[in-house]
């Protein structure tokens, strides 16, 4: 064995190797995968979740982590959690929906339309994704939304004729039907691979948050951001079922604990990174627009069989969520 899952075959190792004293020896080392780079506010709080941990257990819970798809693509989380080669991952579950059409309830287009609404939808959708989730071994830790998703450009987005001919970058097939839906070219990348994306002329414009816009230097490709605020995305936690039933009940309730402390502190930390991203695209030289009444109106009528198509896939389970979200948040 050798190579990435090399490293990750040793993921779950009880030690208790002593880190202070015999009273506060160390009893598990788990291994942290992650896709994006420091710079980002989701990691800054998985830094902050890990020093929760390894605090609150005095030392009992270690925790190695690997950002930057160091260890793995973003596209190989989901079945390294599965298999136990890593503990926990962050992901987004939109980017498995060809193993779970359910998992595209946060990509649905202008179906939330703010931070408390995509919160009050996840809420609702939680109980049938960790049931799915729990048939592949693994469990949400902690959720937090992404900023709402732009569209950037090298101009601004006036009437959805403005989107015909852009190679837009998308990162899911229902972000692609929605591009379609626009008149716009979708191309299916990656987070870490956007720059080389614009730099070979494979895009010229793409869909993502002001936080993650700003992480990846988007101003040295588009000049737009045009904030439409298309959805709310999530970042999950995840961790394998096994890795976490081998911890003793007190560390688990640790984890659990320090987990809710984590989804609090990152949707404040998400509120707060959307309006000083945008700042970070201005002061780098872009132009940071309100999306276009206009355009979205016409975007949201393009966008609704979206919507309705993923209800049928999706089943009564898919009805259900999305009644209940329409339910809570009518005016």
């Amino acid at each position: 064995m050798s190579g990435t899952f090399a490293v990750l075959a040793l993921a779950t190792t009880f030690t208790a190797t002593p880190l202070v004293s015999d009273a506060h020896a160390q009893e598990v080392q788990l291994t942290f995968a992650s896709p994006y780079p420091d710079a980002l506010f989701h990691v800054e709080n998985i830094r902050m979740f890990i020093e929760d941990l390894e605090t609150s257990s005095d030392g009992r819970i270690a925790v190695k982590f690997y950002p930057a798809q160091s260890l793995f693509n973003h596209s190989e989380a989901m079945q390294a959690v599965r298999t136990g080669q890593v503990d926990i991952a962050e992901l987004q579950l939109t980017q498995f929906a060809n193993q779970e059409e359910l998992y595209n309830v946060e990509a649905l287009p202008y179906l939330a339309k703010s931070f408390d609404e995509a919160m009050t939808l996840w809420e609702i959708a939680l109980p049938a994704i960790t049931e799915r989730l729990k048939q592949d071994r693994i469990m949400p830790l902690y959720t937090v939304p992404w900023p709402p998703q732009a569209f950037y450009a090298n101009k601004e987005l006036k009437t959805l004729a403005d989107m015909e001919g852009l190679k837009f970058r998308v990162y899911n097939p229902i972000g692609a039907r929605m591009a379609e839906s626009m008149g716009a070219e979708p191309v299916l990348v990656g987070g870490g691979e956007v720059p080389q994306a614009f730099s070979t002329g494979m895009i010229d414009s793409m869909i993502t948050s002001s936080a993650f816009g700003a992480s990846a230097s988007a101003w040295d490709y588009v000049d737009v951001f045009n904030d439409v605020q298309a959805w709310f995305g999530y970042d999950q936690i995840v961790m394998n079922v096994r890795s976490f039933q081998r911890l003793p009940e007190d560390l688990q309730q640790i984890v659990l604990d320090a987990a809710a402390r984590a989804a609090e502190r990152g949707l404040q930390m998400s509120k707060d990174a959307h309006v000083g991203e945008m700042g970070t695209l201005e002061k780098n030289g872009m132009t940071v627009l309100e999306g276009n009444s206009e355009f979205i109106a016409a975007a949201r009528e393009a966008t609704a069989p979206i919507i309705e198509d993923w209800i049928a896939k999706v089943g009564p389970k898919g009805e259900a969520i999305v009644s209940e979200f329409r339910k809570r948040t009518q005016d």
